[in-house]
């Protein structure tokens, strides 16, 4: 045989054991996984969730249950799914899922008529959060006292929510205008001009004030009070 037989011959030999090659390779290689969107199970009850699962060749787990923070979920349906619709899972992949508990919820207690510690220790006692705090005037509650809460009394909330509280801060408030260096007279009409009504009044000397004037007076200056309070004073006697 010639050389350019040899050379002939061996190329020949060559392409065919490549061909043979490729064609063993795509008889023998596995086909490949395939990949499934993982589909939207968020609010179907588990035996829906798994119906739309294991068709599609994924297998449901269900991780367990607990409160649900979605009042649109209904109790043992799925209100969580890992992986998230859209994922891509191959197939024979696990999609978890989380069941819904009922939400438990506690009543707003009675407080109105309390004081403002007592209230807010009512509500944390409950897992409730005692929030805002209003100052409300009121003639009829006491001063620091509760006159309403916001949720009222008996509404239903979930544990860590919040409970607004209204509270008495009496009635109109009013300044207490200065009252020093005036005589009784004139002392009592700045009173009635600003609410207020001229309440004891005291006796002492001081050489250098006037007679009759006003030396001290409680409460002082400036101080906010309910309309109609008393304003003690005491002058030179």
């Amino acid at each position: 045989m010639s050389a350019w037989q040899h050379v002939v011959s061996g190329l020949v030999s060559m392409v065919v054991s490549a061909g043979t090659y490729l064609v063993m390779h795509n008889l023998m290689a596995p086909p490949p996984e395939k990949v499934i969107d993982v589909p939207q199970i968020v609010g179907l009850t588990p035996d829906q969730a798994r119906g739309l699962a294991e068709p599609m060749g994924l297998l449901l787990v269900i991780d367990g249950q607990r409160e649900s923070e979605s009042d649109k979920i209904a109790v043992g349906s799925v209100m969580e799914q890992r992986p998230l619709q859209g994922s891509r899972l191959k197939k024979g992949g696990e999609l978890h899922a989380m069941l819904a508990l009922p939400v438990a919820k506690v009543a707003v207690p009675a407080v109105v008529g309390q004081p403002l510690a007592a209230a807010q220790k009512a509500i944390a006692d409950l897992g409730l959060k005692a929030g805002a705090v209003t100052e409300v005037p009121n003639v009829t509650v006491p001063v620091g006292a509760i006159i309403a809460t916001e949720p009222p009394p008996g509404s239903q909330l979930r544990r860590g929510e919040s409970v607004s509280l209204q509270v008495s801060k009496g009635g109109e408030q009013v300044q207490v205008p200065s009252l020093r260096g005036r005589g009784l007279g004139s002392a009592r009409r700045a009173l009635e001009q600003a609410g207020l009504v001229l309440g004891d009044v005291g006796k002492t000397s001081d050489d250098n004030a006037a007679d009759g004037a006003v030396l001290r007076q409680d409460p002082a200056p400036g101080t906010a009070v309910a309309k109609g309070s008393k304003v003690n004073v005491v002058v030179n006697d």
